[in-house]
């Protein structure tokens, strides 16, 4: 896709109206780190975020209606950061945006909701190959911490759990 540069995308807060052209980058992200992309689950987190903004924010760079870039942060609470902390979840810009200032500006535009929600810290996940991103993220001051970030799906360890008590 061709895109005007002259036309600079605007920062500001998604939409529903922002739903179907949001979905693509999420997509994009999700299986450009090799995870799986299933769109209700995405639909369905997002919507809860217009719903509950105390959960958190997502933040798009439009021009019109075509979204270049966005951001997914979440309010967490840390008793290691020492109360709450502003995660960001995601944070894309499309290839053709890279290098226009775009993801500077979104994380800018998260400062002003962690603030008011008097949160300690920023904090991110990035992927080990992401040389790049992990270099840019380490010159706005994010340090490497020397853990191994996991998950697991709430009802499969729910269900690991009871089979193990009852080994």
């Amino acid at each position: 896709m061709n895109h005007d540069h002259a036309i600079r995308p605007a920062i500001r807060p998604f939409t529903p109206d922002d739903l179907d052209a949001l979905l693509p980058l999420v997509a994009a992200l999700h299986t450009g780190d090799g995870d799986p992309f299933d769109p209700e689950r995405t639909t369905a987190a997002l919507r809860l975020l217009l719903e509950r903004p105390d959960y958190g924010l997502v933040h798009v760079a439009a021009a019109g209606s075509v979204i270049a870039a966005y951001v997914v942060a979440t309010l967490g609470l840390s008793v290691e950061a020492g109360g709450r902390f502003l995660l960001v979840d995601e944070l894309y810009v499309t290839p053709a945006w890279r290098g226009h200032g775009l993801a500077r500006d979104l994380l800018s535009s998260i400062l002003p909701y962690a603030r008011m929600h008097a949160c300690r810290a920023v904090e991110l996940e990035v992927g080990w190959e992401n040389d790049r991103a992990r270099a840019w993220y380490e010159r706005l001051g994010f340090e490497r911490h020397r853990r191994f970030f996991c998950s697991a799906p709430l009802e499969l360890l729910s269900d690991r759990l009871a089979a193990w008590n009852r080994v």
